[in-house]
């Protein structure tokens, strides 16, 4: 998969997410971009792949409904392959990981008295090429 590839099917995954959303809701990018991947024996350096990211803000969410949305973006993502990471304590986030290809997902916000929510994907390391460069 080519980071190109990968950006795109992080978009997509949200556009799946985002579908039949209850309303009302305002969609805004909160991010749209990729960060370097390290070594795994080197932390502190990059290996030159890229890890892609697509993040939404959705806003104006009534707060008597936000478990209604959570809910239903819950829904939506785990039909979509992901699979819910059920650890760590806190419940402000979900998070999710898709077995068949390491992407993963998250909800964050959750409780938050500002009507606001955080939906995101991520790809796993790729290659900006698809292919390891000749070393």
């Amino acid at each position: 998969m080519t980071q190109a590839q990968a950006k795109q099917q992080t978009a997509d995954y949200v556009g799946q997410a985002l579908a039949d959303l209850p309303q009302p809701v305002t969609t805004a990018s909160e991010r749209e971009n990729g960060t370097n991947c390290f070594k795994n024996d080197a932390p502190s350096e990059y290996d030159g792949r890229v890890v892609e990211v697509t993040e939404k803000r959705l806003s104006g969410i009534p707060a008597d409904r936000q478990a209604e949305y959570v809910e239903h973006l819950r829904t939506r993502i785990e039909s979509m392959g992901f699979q819910r990471d059920d650890s760590g304590a806190l419940r402000t986030s979900f998070h999710f990981t898709n077995p068949t290809n390491e992407f993963t997902g998250s909800i964050d916000g959750i409780g938050s008295s500002y009507g606001t929510l955080v939906i995101g994907f991520s790809s796993p390391c790729v290659w900006p090429s698809g292919t390891k460069p000749p070393q």
